[in-house]
């Protein structure tokens, strides 16, 4: 038993491990795709075992952070939804619209606010709060409305069902792949509307310019 306790225990801190270091991997490269994007890159002679180690910490406070958002998000829209009953009997419905309004703005809001900490921090770049919500907000009305067909084409059609098993996976590629799209054009043009109106963003501390 207490072996068998003692392995469990193993695997989880090794599942969390693995999961941590995956995570911060991704944003690591997707730190590098938008250093590219805005033309920058880290400095060579600054790269070592601080800086990656330095690196992945920050990706891993963004991604906490990025998760608390989420998981406000959530927790307001699981509230509404446990509210509406007693809602739709104590009050008029129009309430109840109000209320579902306010959720999807709230939503909504910390979806453009997600999307301006990755554009914002995530660079190599002296990017200013002012160059990243317009290309923010256009990252996040299309990631809704993607989310919203995909949700009704994957509910009407079951697009992994010929894979068996592995029909989940197929579900969950598609889906990363069309946010992956939707994150880098809002990338592209928040990096061409910062251009067209404000100029050339420089490197920061730790880049510099291509």
């Amino acid at each position: 038993k207490a072996y068998e306790s003692s392995n469990s225990t193993m695997a989880g801190i090794l599942g969390v491990l693995i999961i941590i270091i995956g995570a911060t991997g991704v944003f690591a490269q997707l730190q590098a795709t938008l250093n590219s994007i805005w033309e920058v890159e880290a400095v060579p002679e600054k790269s070592g075992l601080w800086l990656m180690i330095r690196s992945r910490l920050f990706s891993f406070g963004l991604i906490l952070s990025i998760g608390f958002l989420l998981l406000v998000s959530l927790v307001l829209s699981s509230a509404l939804a446990a509210l509406s009953g007693w809602i739709k009997t104590h009050w008029p419905d129009y309430i109840m619209f109000i209320f579902q309004a306010l959720n999807l703005l709230v939503s909504f809001g910390m979806v453009t606010l997600l999307f301006a900490l990755i554009y914002k921090i995530l660079p190599d770049a002296k990017i200013k709060w002012r160059h990243v919500w317009y290309g923010s907000l256009l990252t996040a009305v299309l990631f809704e409305i993607g989310k919203t067909l995909l949700g009704l084409y994957f509910g009407k059609t079951d697009p992994g069902a010929g894979y068996g098993p592995a029909g989940s996976v197929v579900l969950i590629l598609l889906w990363v792949s069309y946010s992956s799209m939707i994150v880098f054009f809002g990338a592209e043009f928040t990096s061409i509307y910062t251009q067209t109106y404000y100029g050339d963003v420089k490197a920061d501390e730790k880049g510099e310019k291509k």
